[in-house]
């Protein structure tokens, strides 16, 4: 035989049922908020996913990194997919310790970049950018010292590969 059981909260004052569901309720959030942490940690990146947007527009022409931040920079740098994390841990400069807080893959995807944006010597942001939405094609001086934000127009270039698809390429101007 098959037993239902109904859920009845316990009898409270007003006051502690206040408190019961705002702790329930704080509970749910910070489960929530933890999720969304993990799925930032290894995703594509908000900027990144900006940047589609607007390479997907067909009457796009050029995308400007700077209007696209919030947060301060100087210069941005890029890893190419596969650079592993103790390559751009030593790049930034971290320990073992903290850069597996910041870098939280083993290397980066095959159909993603990293792009690491520095103010002076100072780490300002890191996030993952999927080629879907654009490959950052820089000089070797810029792959080396970064691209200034100055210079952080992007043009966009479409190559048909062939068939229905089409690869974007983005660069400084």
């Amino acid at each position: 035989m098959l037993r239902v059981f109904h859920f009845t909260p316990p009898r409270l004052s007003a006051r502690r049922l206040t408190s019961w569901i705002t702790g329930l309720s704080g509970l749910l959030l910070s489960s929530l908020l933890l999720i969304a942490c993990s799925e930032l940690g290894a995703g594509t990146g908000q900027i990144s996913q900006r940047i589609g947007e607007i390479t997907r527009d067909p009457s796009a022409q050029q995308v400007d990194l700077a209007r696209l931040t919030s947060f301060g920079w100087d210069r941005v740098y890029r890893f190419e997919p596969g650079s592993t994390r103790d390559a751009i841990c030593e790049f930034i400069q971290a320990g073992r310790n903290i850069c597996g807080r910041i870098i939280r893959y083993p290397a980066v995807p095959a159909d993603h970049q990293a792009l690491v944006f520095a103010l002076g010597d100072q780490l300002t942001h890191v996030e993952l950018h999927a080629l879907a939405h654009g490959r950052l094609e820089l000089s070797d001086e810029h792959a080396r010292s970064g691209l200034p934000k100055a210079q952080a127009r992007l043009r966009i270039h479409r190559l048909s590969l062939g068939t229905a698809q089409e690869q974007i390429v983005l660069a400084p101007q």
